[in-house]
């Protein structure tokens, strides 16, 4: 039996398995550091989560919770209008290859 990986979500700080959450990186080739939106949830480095609505987004961003994931200061102003450029977009669930299950029956 494989185990779910388990991530907290930044927002709200509840624990819940890594499928249902969306990650955060940390940009930082600029002096303002920023967060970006990992879609794949595979880019290298530090990242944070949380859940998929705009709610735990919103609280992450009021909480200033991504400066304290990142351990440094970040520029979260765009924060938002990523997640909500990423929800208008059709399709834009997860990559269908992010199933922790194989797909096969036995």
């Amino acid at each position: 039996m494989k185990l779910h990986q388990q991530r907290t979500c930044i927002g709200c700080r509840t624990s819940t398995d890594r499928n249902e959450l969306i990650r955060w990186v940390l940009i930082d080739n600029a002096p303002p550091r920023a967060v970006l939106l990992d879609v794949r949830a595979s880019a290298s480095g530090r990242g944070a989560w949380t859940h998929e609505n705009e709610k735990c987004v919103r609280q992450a961003v009021q909480r200033k919770a991504f400066a304290r994931a990142f351990k440094a200061q970040v520029d979260d102003a765009s924060v938002l209008e990523q997640f909500t450029a990423r929800e208008d977009r059709p399709g834009a669930s997860r990559p269908s290859g992010s199933h922790d299950e194989s797909g096969s029956e036995i």
